[in-house]
């Protein structure tokens, strides 16, 4: 007897062939058989998918959801758009390592997303894979460790570590890597890892390449020197072996990026392909992204910490200096369009929440830059985790990286609720209805990409990409994280104006075996595991 049987379904087994007319059947949480199985077949669980889809689960190749998981064990919006596996610990930033040089800083940014427990318990990355393993979740989760993380662990501050934090880098490392972490990221737009040096970048991969570790980076710069950054990540992932991501790759509109910028980067990925390295990359599903409000701030605001840096920002004679060196980042803002950066995450000041700064502006009757600065420095320590959504790219340029052939599909958020406080950290549909956008917008509407094309960009080719050789497929032997859903009944419902609602049309969604959407609800269910590199 079967545990599940998933009867009369068009099968899309995330190969990328078209859709065919099958059954899938589940076992002690694998997949046992695929194909017209007959009426011999029998289960605990029948589910009639006749009219729908059924596909692996969805495998984000870049989320954050490692942000809120505490405070959404559940993983509401994501689970419930068919995510049942999220590669996590992004752009240089995990909660993992920690030590009493970061503990109050890593504390502070967890309360950010709607964490409401002590201070944290955990030191070690593989303390903190147990400590959420005990706590349990619905979706698979795949760990990177961040580059920031460590720095701060270490007590690295500037572009040269001594001999002693060097070491305390690369134990770190080391002890996240045999904790079963992917690989390293790097989030080099950002403090602190912005300051490093491609020479510590190229040490410390070389440590995670001793384990066959992949190396992801939120890269330097995406408009002016992108092929300075391409360059240097290409470096970097070279010194630790031949496995890379590079994340979200694209470039801001209106910042200023060389001719054919964009394109001239895919091809110096396209060349390292060539020369054996694996290399992929990964995009978003709308013009909208989310990001760090701080990141637009020079290096020198962020000296001898937090306090001191939100004694600068509240200077005078500091924001009139700023105004005219914050010109990085999201570039676009030193140009003075505010009206493409909407707020959304200031504990202080809810009621700005989902505003642009030209509103906030027009609100407050001030000026956009004196806005920016108090938003900042009444954030205090917490000050570079306020989140901005801005307005980044063109459909043009959103179309030609998602139906790029090297290029994953991921989302670049976290799961979000409508329920408790982090249902105020996000108001965008970001959280709530990217993965669905991709097969509403991409797919069914503009034609972008075939479904079945789309669904292997979900789902096998990020899996093999991160060495999660048991998912991505529907096929004998395979992890049964498994998706029924309505193709045509899909609706994002989630917009920017209304962003707190789940995207409906996906109605069962299988973890491991075991069901956590039902019938378009929620069990409850935290089947989850970490899915260690192996």
């Amino acid at each position: 007897m079967l545990d599940f049987l998933i009867r009369g379904g068009w099968v899309a087994d995330g190969t990328g062939s078209p859709p065919f007319l099958g059954d899938v059947a589940i076992e002690s949480g694998t997949v046992v058989e695929v194909g017209r199985l007959g009426e011999q077949a029998t289960a605990d669980r029948v589910i009639d998918a006749a009219g729908k889809v059924v596909c692996p689960g969805f495998v984000d190749p870049h989320s954050h959801s490692d942000f809120s998981l505490l405070a959404n064990p559940t993983a509401e919006s994501t689970i419930r758009q068919g995510v049942t596996t999220e590669v996590v610990g992004n752009c240089g930033w995990s909660y993992a390592p920690v030590t009493g040089r970061s503990r109050e800083y890593m504390s502070s940014r967890l309360h950010t997303f709607g964490y409401d427990g002590p201070v944290i318990p955990w030191s070690s990355f593989g303390e903190h894979l147990e400590f959420l393993a005990a706590v349990g979740h619905s979706p698979n989760l795949a760990w990177f460790v961040g580059h920031n993380a460590i720095r701060l662990a270490a007590g690295v501050s500037g572009p040269d570590p001594s001999g002693p934090e060097q070491q305390r880098m690369e134990g770190f490392l080391r002890e996240a890597m045999d904790a079963g972490a992917l690989g390293m990221s790097t989030g080099l737009e950002f403090n602190p890892g912005r300051e490093a040096t491609t020479a510590e970048l190229v040490r410390l991969n070389a440590v995670a390449g001793e384990y066959d570790g992949l190396y992801t980076s939120h890269v330097r710069n995406r408009d002016a020197d992108i092929l300075a950054a391409i360059a240097e990540f290409l470096e970097v992932a070279e010194a630790g072996g031949a496995r890379a991501e590079i994340s979200h790759l694209n470039v801001r509109h209106n910042t200023g990026a060389p001719d054919r910028g964009w394109e001239r980067a895919v091809e110096l990925m396209e060349a390292a392909r060539e020369r054996g390295m694996d290399v992929l990359a990964d995009t978003t599903p709308f013009r909208e992204g989310l990001g760090q409000l701080a990141g637009i701030l020079p290096p020198w605001v962020a000296e001898g910490g937090a306090e001191a840096a939100v004694a600068r920002l509240r200077d005078p004679d500091t924001r009139a200096r700023l105004r005219s060196e914050c010109d990085r980042y999201w570039r676009f803002i030193h140009r003075g369009e505010w009206e493409r950066v909407r707020l959304q995450a200031s504990e202080l000041h809810p009621e700005l929440d989902g505003l642009s700064f030209a509103q906030i502006a027009e609100l407050r009757r001030a000026d956009p830059w004196d806005c920016f600065f108090d938003v900042l420095a009444d954030a205090g320590p917490a000050y570079e985790s306020v989140l901005v959504v801005g307005t980044l790219f063109t459909d043009e340029h959103l179309a030609e990286m998602i139906s790029h052939p090297l290029f994953c599909l991921g989302v670049d958020t976290f799961t979000a609720t409508l329920e408790g406080p982090l249902a105020d950290v996000i108001r965008h549909p970001l959280g709530y209805a990217g993965h669905v956008h991709y097969l509403t917008h991409h797919v069914r509407e503009t034609g972008t990409l075939r479904l079945e094309e789309a669904i292997r960009k979900m789902t096998s080719m990020p899996a093999a990409h991160f060495g999660l050789w048991d998912r991505g497929l529907l096929r004998a032997g395979y992890a049964a994280d498994v998706v029924v859903f309505d193709y045509e009944g899909l609706d994002d419902v989630s917009t920017t104006d209304d962003p707190h609602h789940y995207a409906r049309g996906v109605e069962h969604v299988l973890v491991n075996g075991v069901a956590v959407v039902d019938a378009g609800e929620h069990t409850g269910a935290r089947p989850g595991r970490h899915l260690l590199r192996s």
